[in-house]
């Protein structure tokens, strides 16, 4: 799918892959111009934005995404619907209750929209993977030779635009993400979350919780990939915050490796206070540095925490990394 030793741009649906060495100076964010300026200024409104108060503020190109977003969104939603009724008529009809147990169909769907969606708008992100990395799964590849049966994949969270990322760096495969239950309210993507499986929890619930570790280590000791983003909400600063333990304890149970993902960027594309990406992915180079997996076995749920924070560090820029960073380590 790709140069190991160059960048290039393999054609839809597959993303740029590029492999680097943890001294690449390409891990740093190139910003030019005024997107260099500090993050709290580049989210005001600019000349040729408007703010709709509450709702947020949108420009032209993401006007643009919107539109592109609501109309692949109804085809979505009529699949979504179909799926829907399939899985119920097998379920209660025809009582073949083996189809599509990993929800997988659901999934796929997701990721045709957001790879779309993404393409359309140029807002795929550059990928690049560390050497013994895991590379995202090709369409209809059947298993990806560096990734273990039971994985997480786990992030920093700055941006709306971080869960379609996400997907773009693993790839076609079945994953479920960890979501806050307020997601499934969202038209179109709250039904797709609920049909396609994913963990939802209710973070004032301590009884969901609960049930969320449950489910996550059961979709783990399946064979299906988790996503989660361990400081649990979205950093108005664009700096790493700190992680709460929830995903780690899922993998140690289960026994999972962990791959680190650095996302670099996505706080410029779409700003806290934005409603829609205020400029594209490829205009501003956003981009996840994929690390290497790292095994959970041997190792307290604090150590992974701490050895999974490092790789996450070391693929962001300065201008993302916690400002005690150097106490942490």
């Amino acid at each position: 799918m790709s140069d190991r030793s160059s960048s290039s741009v393999s054609p839809p649906p597959f993303p740029a892959q590029r492999l680097v060495s943890s001294s690449d100076t390409s891990l740093k964010l190139s910003l030019g111009g005024s997107s260099s300026a500090p993050l709290e200024e580049w989210s005001k409104p600019t000349r040729f934005s408007v703010n709709l108060g509450k709702v947020g503020i949108v420009n032209l190109y993401g006007f643009y995404y919107g539109m592109t977003s609501i109309l692949l969104g109804l085809v979505w939603t009529i699949a979504n619907f179909f799926t829907w009724l399939s899985y119920k008529l097998c379920e209660n009809v025809l009582r073949i209750k083996s189809f599509d147990k990993g929800r997988r169909i659901a999934v796929f769907l997701s990721h045709v929209w957001g790879v779309w969606l993404m393409r359309l708008t140029r807002c795929y992100p550059i990928i690049e993977s560390m050497p013994s990395a895991p590379t995202p799964v090709k369409y209809f590849q059947k298993s990806p030779p560096t990734v273990s049966p039971s994985v997480m994949y786990v992030a920093n969270h700055c941006s709306w635009m971080d869960i379609p990322y996400m997907g773009a760096a693993i790839g076609w495969r079945n994953y479920k993400i960890v979501a806050k239950k307020e997601l499934t309210k969202v038209p179109i993507l709250g039904q797709s979350i609920l049909l396609g499986g994913h963990v939802c929890v209710d973070r004032t619930d301590r009884r969901s919780q609960i049930q969320t570790l449950k489910k996550g280590i059961e979709w783990l000791k399946s064979g299906v990939p988790l996503c989660a983003f361990p400081e649990g909400t979205r950093s108005k600063t664009g700096r790493l915050m700190p992680f709460k333990r929830g995903a780690f304890s899922m993998a140690s149970k289960a026994g999972a490796e962990i791959v680190p993902l650095s996302i670099v960027g996505s706080e410029r594309v779409m700003p806290v206070g934005w409603v829609m990406p205020k400029v594209s992915s490829r205009s501003l180079k956003a981009k996840i540095v994929v690390h290497p997996p790292i095994s959970s076995v041997g190792k307290t749920e604090e150590e992974l925490t701490k050895e999974v924070r490092a790789a996450i560090v070391s693929g962001l820029p300065e201008a993302q990394r916690p400002k005690d960073w150097g106490k942490e380590e």
